[in-house]
């Protein structure tokens, strides 16, 4: 496992999906996932569900993990992703600018052992 965030692109991952690979499995209501953004983005009001692409699901070692896309606010918008993990006692959202243009992916894997 790479120490280094930007390391992580060089890294080849595929996970399993969940069952049920959809946005509507997620454990957290789109509109708790707008107000997390709200609160972590800069300018976060502003996103609405349509600013979000979901991406997939994955099974990261019991880990149950939804993953969208999104640009950040603002003039220089910058790519980002949020993701929802939930292993069974805890669920966790997490928001992080891309700065180094990795896949999804790669992305869980960095947030799964908490390299970001």
């Amino acid at each position: 496992m790479p120490d280094d965030n930007a390391d992580l692109v060089h890294v080849a991952i595929d996970f399993p999906r969940l069952p049920d690979d959809t946005a509507a499995s997620c454990r957290v209501p789109l509109h708790e996932i707008l107000d997390h953004l709200a609160d972590e983005v800069p300018d976060g009001d502003e996103l609405t569900a349509g600013d979000l692409e979901f991406l997939r699901t994955a099974d990261v070692e019991g880990t149950g993990y939804w993953i969208w896309r999104f640009d950040e606010p603002g003039d220089d918008g910058e790519p980002a992703y949020l993701t929802v993990a939930d292993d069974g006692t805890t669920t966790t959202v997490g928001y992080e600018t891309d700065y180094y243009g990795l896949s999804p992916e790669q992305f869980i894997l960095g947030d799964h052992h908490q390299v970001f």
